[in-house]
């Protein structure tokens, strides 16, 4: 599918006034940028959040580095236009590039709110370490015929009197000359705290006419998003005031 990157070339224009009304379809998990170790749903989506639902809705769903090449291009053509420009990137793996484009007006609202219940469950996380042999402790399988000869080498390393750097670099030599028989990610278990809500948010936004024009045509094909995480399944309802 053709990515429409068109509205980034114009600078924002909060023209014009709309109410966003997402429903809740699944248990949601809206956390913020640097979680720390426990993964804390806020009560209510916030600015990037929102964001994040509307490039989805866009059917924008690039690479960070695609963002990251995005974004400085659009960071050079805010600076030559002398237009203000946030900078938004704070080591997130997402990067918004719509933020410019909408504000949420006033408090988010949640209408015919039945119930909420926040509970916590184990999320799985992926991550890679292709530097290191530590990848493996987190990989559910590797290949069958390697094992024999890993757990011989891992003895013999570990059986050895050299010092713990030598002993670790062994390992990682042998792993990175065998990263191909291991799966490219590993995971790792993460508690995450969800609510399971009944009710619909209500959010006031004032928009860009051109970003609002955008929405109501993708959301004429498609009304569900994501919302939090990419199983916070939402119904997306604009409406222009």
């Amino acid at each position: 599918m053709d990515i429409n990157f068109e509205i980034l070339k114009y600078e924002p224009l909060l023209d014009t006034s709309a109410i966003v009304s997402i429903r809740p379809l699944a248990p949601l998990s809206m956390v913020s940028d640097m979680p720390g170790s426990y993964y804390k749903t806020l009560q209510k989506p916030d600015k990037k959040m929102l964001c994040g639902l509307f490039e989805n809705i866009l059917g924008w769903h690039i690479s960070l580095a695609d963002r990251k090449s995005i974004y400085k291009d659009l960071k050079q053509a805010r600076k030559k236009s002398k237009c203000q420009f946030v900078d938004k990137y704070n080591g997130s793996t997402y990067l918004p590039l719509l933020m410019d484009y909408f504000d949420i007006d006033g408090d988010v609202k949640i209408d015919n709110l039945k119930n909420a219940c926040f509970y916590d469950d184990m999320w799985s996380r992926c991550f890679r370490r292709s530097d290191t042999y530590k990848h493996i402790g987190g990989c559910r399988n590797i290949d069958y015929s390697i094992i024999a000869e890993k757990y011989r080498v891992f003895a013999e390393i570990e059986e050895s009197n050299s010092d713990s750097k030598v002993k670790d670099k062994a390992r990682d030599d042998w792993f990175k000359n065998h990263i191909g028989q291991f799966p490219f990610y590993y995971s790792t278990p993460t508690t995450r705290e969800f609510v399971n809500l009944d009710g619909i948010f209500k959010i006031k936004l004032s928009v860009d006419k051109q970003l609002l024009d955008m929405l109501s045509v993708g959301l004429q094909n498609n009304n569900i998003g994501y919302l939090g995480s990419s199983e916070g399944w939402v119904d997306i309802k604009i409406e222009r005031i």
